[in-house]
């Protein structure tokens, strides 16, 4: 089978299919993307290839609600062209597996109308329940509305044009609108156990070359791909801040960038961290930040974390906490519907009030002098990713036997 998988950046979610399907040796499989993750390493068997814009998405004549509509179609007729180049190089692929929401999958059944669709959909934009105004008290604008509801548009284009749907998550899926639920198999990325998983004993520590803690002083991390409200940084600052009063021998570790992921930047030319640690000072002694790290160096933080601290409003489930889970970590998280259908509280991990701080800085400080509980948690937080369904060995089956149906004759 010839297969080309879509995405803005090599591999993202593909990361594993695209190893499993390329490694058989059986398939052409091609990667199509406008950049890589920094961590990213070819994948044997698959062939990657890149798209550009023909310019910046400017919206300078573009009505506001349709800014991301003019950036897909940018997207589009920069994958397009490459798509073009692949074709009269003889590449014709009988299944394209593509993220949808970027617009790079937009035009891709133009150049090849006989291949099928597999999308991989991962959000849909409402005005209201979900992210957007989330913690609020006024009510969201019109304007506002009217705007994320537009967002929609290049995803239900590709849902028209798909031969199979998958979304991640249940919560996800219950995003869409009802009629379009249907259409979506829910199947999670994958958490590789093998790698994710506790250390055979306990560690001595973390270990290092910026950064070594001994094993003795109860760590507590926080990890995230930026630092923004998106992920609950404001509340979990100053629950930090509340732990490191109350707590007088814990540390804490800060892992990840100052970009801003989703969401927006502040307006005062400051970071969210930099604002975060002026609003809620933390003992500078006992505070620590590392950028984001390759994964060897993460898996040791995660490893040797006495309490690994999660937090999201109500929008896409971050890796890092099945991750987290997967590894065995006692996680306190925000009670959040995306988190809910992940942790029970009390049995695999605990749930506090997204907005409260003081919550937060409770429970972390009670599972820090409680190693026995912690412990417990972390053993059925790994029970979870093992024998619920999110592990590689259970989700590459199912993802692959889609694939399967996918490719037989109509």
């Amino acid at each position: 089978m010839r297969i080309l998988f879509v995405h803005c950046n090599f591999p993202a979610q593909f990361r594993h299919l695209a190893r499993q399907l390329g490694q058989r040796g059986e398939h052409q499989v091609r990667f199509l993307s406008k950049g890589h993750e920094w961590t990213a390493r070819e994948i044997p068997g698959v062939e990657r290839h890149s798209y550009n814009l023909e310019r910046e998405p400017t919206s300078q004549l573009c009505h506001p609600y349709l800014k991301r509509m003019e950036s897909a179609v940018l997207h589009g007729q920069g994958a397009l062209r490459q798509a073009l180049k692949l074709r009269q190089q003889g590449f014709i692929p009988d299944l394209i597996v593509g993220h949808s929401g970027f617009g790079n999958t937009l035009y891709l059944k133009e150049v090849w109308p006989q291949a099928k669709f597999l999308g991989y959909f991962e959000w849909f934009y409402r005005s209201s329940g979900s992210d957007v105004g989330y913690g609020r008290d006024e009510p969201t604008s019109p304007d506002t509305s009217l705007r994320v509801h537009t967002y929609n548009a290049p995803i239900v284009m590709d849902l028209a044009l798909s031969d199979g749907a998958l979304c991640p998550t249940r919560w996800q899926a219950s995003q869409f609108p009802a009629p379009l639920q249907r259409q979506l198999e829910v199947v999670f990325d994958g958490i590789d156990t093998e790698v994710f998983q506790p250390a055979a004993q306990r560690p001595a520590g973390l270990q290092l070359p910026q950064l070594q803690i001994d094993a003795s002083i109860p760590l507590v991390t926080y990890v995230t791909r930026g630092f923004e409200p998106y992920r609950g940084w404001p509340q979990v600052a100053e629950g930090l801040s509340l732990l490191l009063q109350r707590n007088p021998h814990c540390q804490v570790l800060l892992v990840g960038s100052d970009e801003v992921a989703y969401g927006s930047p502040r307006n005062d030319g400051k970071t969210w961290r930099q604002w975060a640690l002026e609003e809620f000072p933390m003992d500078p002694q006992r505070l620590h930040h590392l950028p984001a790290l390759q994964y060897a160096d993460y898996l040791q933080v995660l490893q040797a974390s006495w309490v690994h601290v999660y937090w999201s409003i109500p929008f896409i489930l971050s890796w890092s906490l099945m991750e987290s889970l997967s590894t065995g970590c006692c996680v306190v998280a925000s009670d959040t519907p995306p988190v809910r259908e992940m942790i029970r509280s009390g049995d695999n991990g605990i749930l506090v009030d997204f907005h409260s701080p003081e919550q937060l800085a409770q429970q972390v400080d009670r599972l820090l002098r409680d190693r026995g509980a912690a412990d417990d948690l972390g053993q059925r937080a790994r029970q979870l990713i093992r024998e619920q369904g999110y592990g590689l060995e259970q989700c590459l089956p199912r993802q692959l036997a889609l694939i399967n149906r996918l490719a037989q004759p109509d």
